[in-house]
């Protein structure tokens, strides 16, 4: 039979296991979304420049996107911008919710037993 410290000490093991692999699960999930973003960004980008046919000569400058057929390239960088934005929000909280996991102190089986008597 196991004693109250051992039990309390897998808990803790089984929490951070668990923990390990949503975070693993969250990274699969966020390369999946990027790769697939990519894809489709790039895929717009050849259907836009296949459809004006194509880029030549001085269209090249950044005059070419005040013209009436650059509304499609636009929209593709203002949508990239906000992506990379909102991946760069994504990225610091999750490095803020690390860092906050590793400064918390582990309370001791003594300390984590009392305070659930109490509650």
């Amino acid at each position: 039979m196991r004693t109250s410290e051992e039990r309390i000490a897998l808990l803790y093991e089984r929490a951070k296991v668990l923990r390990r692999r949503e975070d693993e699960k969250r990274l699969i999930l966020t390369g999946g979304a990027s790769g697939t973003l990519l894809a489709v960004l790039l895929a717009v980008m050849l259907h836009l420049d296949l459809r004006s046919g194509g880029m030549a000569g001085n269209q090249f400058t950044g005059a070419s996107l005040l013209g009436e057929s650059a509304g499609g390239y636009v929209l593709v960088a203002v949508i990239a911008f906000v992506v990379a934005v909102v991946i760069t929000v994504l990225c610091l909280r999750s490095r803020v919710r690390q860092a906050e996991r590793r400064d918390v102190p582990k309370e001791t089986p003594d300390k984590e037993r009392d305070r659930l008597d109490q509650g």
